[in-house]
């Protein structure tokens, strides 16, 4: 349990830190789509090589999970990624992250409670307000703007990232962790291929000096510490959720607010309130109260 969580929350934080490193690259020009495009197509020729090592005497289980491959690819590498990218077009930072991020709990939650025909209970409910509470503490909805399609395209990424924590913590899939993260990779970056050729999300890759923390740095600075963060996210999200399972997985994923306004007050300056300090502690009040009836184990 403590090796999940420990790795959950190195997850939160790294995918917490690739928002202010996309937002130093935006500084110069890059449109979303450069930036998932080099998140996954980059990622992916970073874990070819150990992942072809961890797949050695294993390749009969690929051909037998090529369609959780498929789908952990499609929906949780390029999905998450593709749909909140499209939906900052029309919605704010703010709205659409509390529409994503708390949208995968809610339906996990409700996904566990058809499964098993357990209701939640009392405890669920109230961790999912408190940490609800803690996002909009969090968030800075000031300036927010609302658009319905900006709307369903959040909800669209929220639903890959459900999916994200469903087929990250499935045990039965008997693939290494670095494994099952290379090849989902691998598929997430043809989707962001395909995406960007048919102008879908379309990439442009300016080269140019970044302030970064204060500092003139080159843009491949922050493009390959982009690179390690989101490999890194993936894998060590990976071996978190599958000691855990997806709804407290879910639920402590909500660490990744607190843990990027953090990131951002380092790398952009962005300074913090005290309301943002007391929203994350609230946040963890509400995994807590989560961890304390997971609706995944069986009710006495």
């Amino acid at each position: 349990m403590l090796l999940g969580l420990t790795a959950l929350l190195l997850s939160a934080y790294l995918f917490a830190a690739s928002g202010p490193l996309a937002k130093v690259l935006y500084g110069i020009g890059w449109p979303p789509g450069s930036v998932a495009l080099l998140r996954l197509a980059g990622a992916t020729a970073l874990l070819s090589a150990p992942t072809l090592l961890a797949l050695r005497g294993r390749w009969d289980e690929v051909r037998r999970r090529w369609k959780a491959i498929m789908g952990y690819g499609i929906v949780a590498m390029a999905g998450v990624q593709i749909f909140f990218f499209l939906a900052l077009e029309h919605l704010s930072v703010a709205v659409a992250v509390l529409v994503e991020m708390m949208g995968a709990p809610v339906l996990i939650v409700v996904w566990v409670w058809l499964r098993t025909r357990r209701f939640p209970g009392a405890v669920i409910c109230a961790g999912l307000v408190v940490c609800l509470v803690g996002m909009m503490l969090v968030l800075d909805f000031r300036g927010a703007r609302m658009s319905w399609l900006g709307l369903a395209l959040a909800v669209a990424a929220a639903g890959c990232m459900a999916g994200y924590f469903m087929v990250s913590s499935n045990q039965s899939i008997n693939l290494p962790p670095i494994a099952f993260t290379g090849l989902g990779m691998a598929v997430g970056a043809v989707v962001a291929v395909i995406t960007t050729l048919t102008k879908l999300t379309p990439a442009e890759f300016v080269v140019a000096d970044v302030d970064f923390a204060g500092f003139a740095v080159s843009w491949w600075v922050p493009a390959l510490l982009l690179l390690f963060t989101t490999a890194g996210a993936y894998w060590l999200g990976l071996i978190g959720l599958r000691h855990l399972g997806p709804t407290l997985g879910s639920f402590a994923n909500l660490t990744e607010v607190p843990f990027s306004t953090i990131t951002a007050w380092v790398i952009l300056g962005e300074a913090l309130t005290g309301w943002q300090l007391v929203g994350g502690l609230v946040i963890l009040a509400g995994i807590v109260l989560v961890k304390a009836r997971d609706p995944e184990r069986p009710v006495a």
